[in-house]
């Protein structure tokens, strides 16, 4: 299955937990997500939805 992820979304990185949540803020046609993490540590990710969890903030 694979998990679709969008811009605006919240999301942590599987093997990278100490960055904590993070929000999606792009999302390009190569599969490659852009995410900014807690404290502003922006990273782009290369097949990113292979790599991060969507997250529902409200319920953290």
């Amino acid at each position: 299955m694979k998990l679709n992820l969008y811009e605006g979304e919240n999301v942590r990185h599987k093997a990278k937990a100490e960055w904590g949540v993070g929000k999606i803020i792009e999302v390009n046609s190569c599969g490659t997500i852009k995410v900014v993490f807690e404290g502003a540590k922006e990273v782009s990710i290369a097949q990113g939805s292979k790599f991060l969890i969507k997250i529902d903030k409200s319920k953290n």
